[in-house]
């Protein structure tokens, strides 16, 4: 018989330290998938803490989160065809097309919640859901390769291909024949950086490949004591040092603007602000979102499949949960 458990129990202390861990664990992630959507590092750590703070208080389950993931990065970038508007318009009207994008893509969360279709993806066979994370991963790795393995990131590979008449050709094809898939000129990329070790960066390939094995086995060579997460910290830190104290030649954050004084959100009845800058909500509303991407027709259908491709990973988690600890989930609660 299936055990049901109920909910852990509220603890102060318990609860603190683990949001303590899972926000420095986060840290990595935030910077990386903001650089995948075309952001500079620093907007994943600035912009995280309100959108967690508001799934915390209408999430159904104790242990989900909520953020932005690789494939959901990848997908904004690739329907905005983010690259190209970056360089045309500045990063500052790219947030604003994102923000604009999210916004149409909550909303057709919430039709697909009136239509039932929580309940329909809760049918969707278990090779499907695996094959779906496999796709995630595959995302992810060729997006991230040549950030790691090159100085200047995808921007030097890129450079590469346009340099190589024979790799460049390929790329002209693919946007000349088959101008939608994007993806496809990134999948090139990654195929010139594997096939061209001896154009690698030194030292960014070693922290790549040292940091990647660290965080894969790290959790079986360190002390049990050290709660989960312990290993990311630690790589973290480490090759934060590094890029302090030595002529690190690789990509960093950098730093982080500062707010205006007087910008901020005051709480009421106190004196303290939370240092969060609005956008201009009429700006984001004007945002060319449509005609980047055709017309209306072709956002709504885009971003009710980037709501059910974002909901596919939802539903991984809670199912995994609800099977193996017997807590139960609501589908249409999640997705709204």
């Amino acid at each position: 018989n299936k055990v049901i458990m109920e909910k852990p129990q509220f603890n102060p202390v318990r609860d603190l330290i683990s949001g303590a861990i899972m926000a420095a664990t986060s840290v990595p992630q935030l910077i990386a998938y903001a650089e995948t959507v075309g952001y500079a590092g620093y907007r994943g750590l600035a912009t995280a803490g309100p959108p967690l703070m508001a799934w915390g208080l209408v999430t159904g389950s104790p242990y989900m989160n909520a953020g932005v993931t690789s494939i959901t990065a990848l997908m904004a970038k690739s329907d905005l065809n983010g690259e190209a508007y970056l360089q045309e318009h500045g990063e500052e009207a790219y947030v604003e097309l994102v923000a604009a994008y999210s916004l149409y893509c909550g909303l057709a969360s919430l039709f697909l919640a009136v239509v039932g279709f929580g309940k329909l993806a809760s049918y969707v066979p278990k090779p499907v859901r695996t094959g779906f994370k496999w796709g995630c991963a595959v995302g992810v790795l060729v997006s991230a390769l040549p950030n790691g393995l090159f100085d200047k990131g995808s921007k030097q590979v890129k450079a590469l291909v346009a340099s190589s008449p024979a790799w460049n050709d390929i790329v002209v094809q693919l946007k000349e024949k088959v101008p939608q898939a994007t993806g496809a000129v990134n999948v090139t990329g990654f195929i010139y950086s594997l096939v061209h070790p001896w154009e690698w960066s030194v030292v960014p390939t070693i922290m790549f490949v040292a940091g990647t094995w660290f965080v894969m086995n790290g959790k079986a060579l360190l002390p049990k004591a050290l709660p989960p997460g312990t290993e990311v910290i630690l790589a973290t830190a480490v090759a934060t040092l590094y890029s302090m104290n030595f002529e690190y030649s690789g990509g960093v954050v950098g730093e982080i603007p500062t707010l205006d004084a007087d910008a901020g959100m005051k709480i009421p009845g106190t004196d303290f602000v939370l240092p969060i800058e609005l956008l201009d909500y009429n700006r984001i509303v004007e945002a060319p979102v449509a005609e980047r991407m055709g017309g209306w027709p072709v956002v709504a259908i885009s971003a009710t499949l980037f709501s059910a491709v974002n909901f596919l990973s939802i539903m991984g988690i809670a199912s995994g949960f609800e099977t193996e600890d017997g807590i139960p989930w609501s589908a249409p609660r999640e997705l709204v």
